[in-house]
């Protein structure tokens, strides 16, 4: 069975370009079609593309002025391509039916410049299905961690701490871990907010919510347990998936010990979105120095697997 998949090159003038290239053409895998949206005047200047070309199916969006590009550097016309190659594969997902969308790195800084109020790729697509439910899921060969607050300012955190809101996340983490990663009882831990979890004396009421929300779900979770000991190998080893209640918190402990291998997923949407775990790379771009596609490569094994296993 050959299954297709949709990859957005990212930020013309990052990391997207060449790392979608290196991995097409590293990844070992003849299951495998790749339906790539850019521009063919980026792609033609990177050696690799000529190694691939016949591999591919480019969608080139002929982007004016895209020639004359900066490399690694945050412009506003790599944010506005970024988001036209976004669009545009979302409509070819939609209309061929592709259930696989693996996406490059872009600037959040960079498509701004155009659409202020852009928060990210998990936002913009759980707003273009009209999802309402969603997350944004770390994966790697070592754990899986969730975020259930991602791109907001850390003094917002607390405030998003409530206990239907993280029942529901609950249970949309178990549900995917099931019907799609086919673990049959699905042993999640949650993380406390604040330091050592009050160490039973709750140093503040988000622990007692959330413990309220864990007992709620009726789902075989545990927790909240403190951020800085979940995250050691020998507890990590106890569970499938930890939730973690911000950004940092859980993305700082999954880069240490994935980075060069890390996906983000997104769950809830009706398609497997994918992407590697890191940003543009700017300054690596600028400086010609290399760079890795071991996470572009595990991003699109990911959403092949997910898109096609069910």
């Amino acid at each position: 069975m050959i299954k297709k998949v949709v990859i957005t090159i990212g930020d013309p003038a990052g990391c997207g370009p060449i790392i979608t290239l290196k991995a097409i053409e590293n990844i070992g895998r003849k299951d495998l079609t790749f339906i790539v949206v850019g521009d063919r005047k980026v792609l033609e200047e990177i050696p690799t593309f000529r190694r691939i070309r016949k591999k591919i199916e480019l969608i080139d969006l002929n982007t004016k002025g895209i020639s004359k590009l900066k490399k690694g550097r945050v412009t506003k016309l790599g944010g506005i391509a970024s988001i036209s190659y976004l669009n545009k594969a979302l409509e070819i997902v939609t209309k061929r039916k592709i259930p696989s969308l693996v996406t490059a790195p872009l600037s959040k800084e960079a498509v701004r410049l155009s659409f202020p109020n852009f928060l990210g790729h998990t936002e913009y697509l759980a707003n273009y299905f009209g999802i309402k439910r969603f997350a944004m899921m770390m994966v790697s060969r070592n754990f899986k961690v969730v975020l259930f607050t991602r791109h907001i300012d850390f003094k917002e955190v607390p405030l998003q701490i409530k206990k239907k809101e993280l029942v529901e996340h609950f249970h949309l983490i178990y549900s995917f871990l099931k019907e799609r990663f086919k673990v049959d009882t699905p042993k999640i831990g949650v993380c406390s907010l604040n330091p050592h979890a009050g160490i039973d004396t709750y140093l503040g009421e988000e622990e007692k919510v959330i413990k309220e929300a864990i007992d709620s779900s009726l789902l075989p979770l545990r927790g909240p347990y403190p951020a800085d000991t979940i995250f050691i190998p020998t507890n990590m080893k106890k569970f499938h998936c930890i939730i973690a209640l911000y950004h940092d918190q859980g993305m700082i402990p999954f880069k240490l010990l994935s980075f060069k291998e890390g996906v983000n997923l997104t769950v809830g949407l009706p398609i497997i979105r994918t992407s590697p775990a890191h940003g543009v790379a700017f300054d690596r771009v600028r400086e010609g120095k290399y760079l890795v596609f071991s996470s572009m490569v595990e991003a699109m094994r990911l959403g092949a697997f997910l898109s096609y296993s069910s």
